[in-house]
């Protein structure tokens, strides 16, 4: 098993993967915001492969300043297939994103997690990640033509 930086053909396999996570996806939609995410410095998508190539995990980490705690990395997606969970490569892609983290001098990395999300519960303490807080997250359709 081996971790990489996501390329555009990706598309396809995190689509997949984030059916998977319980979201609808479709192979262009991935691709139109692979192809812009992947070229920021802002952001980093990588995604794990098992030792046939085939693409078993992604995670999204992007990094911002923020006013009340500074300069932060944050993971905003990850997700492990079905078939390959509890063999490491969440591990993997973790270590992927703090190490992208450090390289850009991040102060800390931080994760949000549904609270439905039990096994998530468990495995982000197991790498040294400690809970802060819970909160609501609220979402608002923009109306005015701004999508991104």
């Amino acid at each position: 098993m081996k971790a990489r930086k996501a390329i555009s053909p990706d598309s396809r396999a995190i689509a997949e993967l984030t059916v998977q996570l319980g979201y609808s996806a479709n192979v262009s939609e991935i691709g139109e915001r692979l192809a812009k995410i992947l070229p920021r410095d802002d952001c980093a998508v990588y995604v794990a492969e098992d030792d046939d190539g085939m693409i078993i995990g992604w995670i999204q980490t992007h990094a911002s300043y923020v006013l009340e705690s500074g300069f932060r990395a944050e993971i905003v997606g990850l997700v492990v297939a079905e078939n390959a969970r509890r063999q490491g490569v969440g591990r993997i892609l973790v270590r992927c994103a703090e190490e992208w983290a450090g390289e850009c001098d991040a102060d800390v990395i931080v994760v949000r997690s549904n609270t439905k999300r039990r096994e998530s519960h468990l495995f982000y303490p197991s790498l040294g990640f400690q809970p802060t807080k819970t909160q609501q997250v609220y979402r608002k359709k923009i109306v005015c033509g701004m999508n991104r």
